[in-house]
């Protein structure tokens, strides 16, 4: 009987084992379970594609509230700007969202990043945004390109000649690219423009068959930019609330002046902008390098200084060409502004001016200094004519002009003027009467 009562205990705590052991493998299921598969209904947009991440770090930011799931992956480079540049992207993006009340809507963004000859990280960033039934509701991209020598994102004016869409003319949709459109790709033989957003419509234009059109300045790239030319120095801070004025001195660059007058001006802080005519700038090619390197804007006067109104279509466009062609083999870059000699100018000369990427720039006050010929009348003619917005018209070539530029800077400077490019003017003042 004892026995029997044993062997009857000692099975029901084998069975009660036993009940316990399947309970605690059923709990380790059900945790297994719950832990595979704890994202629910997001579980896919924690997934990216792991393809197309040529450099950088994988990063992931996730959140979750009543309004939005938001999964972005993005990419942190060694490049501390363009890690600022990428953030702000898809933060700008999350910002710009607006809940939707009738369903929780998912925000989803992958990326694609690649590095072309050291230089240049090509990156697209997708993001999509899904309803709760995980239907894609809208798409939108940003496509950009960094140059990490130049520290920039590159719109079409940094790859290519102004006069791209009259050279690029038989490439269909290229007029409707334009000079600040940064939907850009560098391949290694050549550049893909996107002509939207949705980057449905794309350009490509090919390095070595377009070689004189290229400004990349790469070794590996066939281009006529210059390699060996140093960034422009920073243009200094303009305070708005003070009275600025711009110098632009023609027919120069000459061989002692004008590097004179970019000192005399660095003295204040200060720039100017120069109207250079091509056959001098071929003359002195070190004296335009240095004048671009300091930071000073370099514009175009024509070649050799003729009434282009007196000059038929192709003249009028030689006159033009042959001076950013020098100005660039030099600087790598190229003028946007152009002043006719005399200020003359017909409908002709202009559409000529439109049709290579740049614009017709005149003056306010004109000092006559090239009749004067005399350095205390010409710092008068300066002084007692300067105002807040002035676009005052020297030439450089005079020794004359230049000592009297130098006295009428004294005295401006202690009136309070700040000394800067007609760019930079045109940023601050109404110029209608000037830029044309």
């Amino acid at each position: 009987m004892e026995y029997r009562y044993r062997k009857n205990k000692k099975l029901r705590f084998k069975k009660k084992s036993l009940a316990i052991l399947f309970l605690i493998i059923a709990i380790i299921i059900a945790f297994v379970f719950w832990i595979t598969n704890r994202e629910g209904p997001y579980e896919k947009y924690y997934q990216y594609d792991e393809n197309n991440k040529k450099i950088g770090e994988v990063q992931h930011y996730q959140k979750e509230n009543e309004q939005f799931f938001i999964s972005m992956y993005y990419p942190k480079t060694n490049i501390k700007e363009l890690n600022k540049i990428i953030n702000d992207c898809w933060n700008d993006y999350i910002k710009d969202q607006k809940a939707n009340k009738d369903s929780k809507d998912i925000l989803y963004m992958d990326y694609s990043i690649d590095q072309v000859y050291k230089q240049y990280v090509n990156l697209k960033l997708s993001m999509n945004r899904y309803n709760e039934d995980d239907k894609l509701v809208e798409q939108s991209n940003k496509l950009f390109c960094y140059d990490t020598k130049n520290e920039k994102v590159l719109t079409v004016n940094d790859v290519l000649r102004k006069n791209y869409k009259i050279s690029l003319a038989n490439i269909n949709g290229i007029d409707n690219i334009n000079q600040d459109n940064d939907n850009l790709e560098i391949k290694k033989d050549k550049v893909v423009i996107y002509t939207n957003d949705k980057l449905k419509e794309k350009v490509e234009i090919k390095y070595e068959e377009n070689k004189d059109l290229i400004r990349l300045a790469n070794k590996n790239i066939p281009s006529n930019a210059p390699l060996d030319v140093k960034t422009p120095t920073p243009l200094p801070k303009i305070d708005p609330n003070k009275k600025m004025i711009a110098f632009t001195l023609d027919d120069g660059p000459h061989k002692t002046n004008t590097l004179r007058v970019v000192e005399m001006f660095e003295k204040y802080n200060g720039r100017a902008t120069f109207f250079q005519l091509g056959k001098n700038v071929q003359a002195y090619p070190d004296i335009v390098k240095t004048v671009y390197e300091h930071g000073f804007e370099i514009a175009s006067h024509s070649w050799d200084h003729p009434d282009l109104r007196k000059l038929d279509t192709n003249a009028v466009n030689k006159q033009i060409v042959d001076t950013q062609n020098a100005i660039f083999s030099i600087t790598g870059d190229e003028p946007s502004l152009i002043r006719p000699p005399f200020g003359a100018y017909n409908d002709n000369v202009k559409t000529v001016v439109k049709n290579n990427g740049m614009q017709i720039a005149l003056w306010t006050v004109d000092t006559l200094d090239w009749k004067l010929k005399d350095a205390n009348k010409i710092k008068d003619a300066i002084v007692n004519n300067a105002y807040d917005g002035a676009v005052v018209l020297i030439h450089d070539i005079h020794n004359f002009t230049v000592d009297g530029l130098e006295m009428a800077l004294a005295e401006l400077a202690n009136k309070g003027y700040q000394f800067v490019t007609l760019s930079t003017l045109g940023e601050y003042k109404e110029l209608k009467t000037v830029l044309r």
